[in-house]
């Protein structure tokens, strides 16, 4: 027998006996390598339903997110928004993509649906701590920017941008009334409900309140929805707030109506004064007063707020009485 072939031999013959030299009793079964992965994927249609309603929110649709250079990208793209959160610097993401629910969550780190980051905020405009559990995520972008240049205490600003002001999300600052310009011998009513309340968490209570499908509440945090071709108001949070038994849409107490009307007044002295033009942008190169700036500013963050007063309706009357004044409308 040759040498090749008892090489062989000795190999199978070794394959067999550690074959059955190894059998025994099985072991216990180990942990599934999917267990932590079902605890989301699975026959649940709850994820479902909440990514249909992202799918309908302004976070999914609104665009924006190839604003993708600093500072812009720490609230406009998902990358960075994870990366100012966790070094302070959101960078440059190379493909940046909207706000969705790794921005909010990380659930493959966790294996939960825990929040990102529910810290209290620190306001970037006036310095003021925004502390309302959940909705603290929010106001890590929904709040003021520092405008530049700020309006002076005294003499005139020279403005160079036609989107200067608290740009487009102000509303932390609102719902806890602080930021907006002060002008001399005024007063501002800053405490409400919506935000001191107990029982409120601020924008979670009612933009994330029991969804109407996947047109309002939930993770759409829209606040109105179409029924049968009328546009309907999602009031299900300012009832299981403890705050209203009896309402039937936002009109409570006139608060929008008068608000708007302020809104267009102030717009329209603006507009007169030729500091905006038609479509509400600043007019620029301009030189403005300080009493001119500070009514522009007031006008840009009530306007970009969205609510007509609602997110505190003392506050907005207050501030916009205060900068139609100012313009000479009183």
């Amino acid at each position: 027998m040759s040498n090749a072939r008892l090489v062989v031999l000795a190999i199978a013959a070794l394959a067999l006996f550690i074959m059955i030299g190894c059998e025994g009793d099985p072991g216990p079964a180990g942990t599934s390598g999917t267990a932590t992965c079902v605890t989301c994927h699975n026959d649940d249609t709850q994820i479902v339903a909440i990514a249909a309603q992202w799918g309908n929110s302004t976070h999914a649709n609104g665009g924006n997110y190839e604003r993708n250079t600093p500072p812009c990208s720490g609230c406009h793209t998902s990358e960075g928004f994870v990366a100012r959160m966790n070094t302070g610097d959101p960078g440059t993401p190379d493909n940046p993509s909207a706000i969705g629910c790794f921005t909010c969550h990380e659930p493959h780190t966790n294996y939960n649906f825990n929040l990102r980051i529910s810290d209290p905020v620190v306001l970037a405009v006036g310095g003021a701590t925004f502390d309302k559990g959940n909705a603290n995520l929010c106001a890590q972008c929904h709040q003021n920017r520092t405008a530049s240049p700020t309006v002076p205490d005294t003499g005139t600003v020279i403005i160079t941008s036609s989107r200067w002001g608290p740009h487009h999300g102000p509303q932390a600052n609102i719902l806890s009334g602080n930021s907006a310009y002060v002008f001399a011998g005024e007063t501002y009513t800053t405490a409400h409900a919506h935000y001191v309340s107990p029982s409120s968490e601020g924008c979670v209570t009612c933009h994330m309140s029991a969804p109407f499908g996947s047109q309002a509440g939930g993770h759409t945090w829209n606040m109105t929805y179409d029924y049968h071709g009328a546009e309907e108001d999602q009031i299900a949070g300012c009832e299981t707030a403890g705050c209203h038994s009896t309402l039937t849409d936002f009109s409570y107490g006139g608060v929008q109506d008068s608000v708007l009307a302020m809104l267009t007044t102030l717009e329209t002295l603006l507009l007169n004064a030729g500091i905006i033009d038609s479509t509400g942008l600043a007019v620029v190169p301009e030189t403005l007063t300080v009493a001119q700036a500070g009514a522009l500013y007031n006008f840009n963050m009530f306007e970009e707020d969205r609510s007509e007063g609602i997110h505190n309706p003392g506050y907005a009357y207050d501030v916009l009485n205060a900068s139609i004044t100012a313009m000479g409308g009183r």
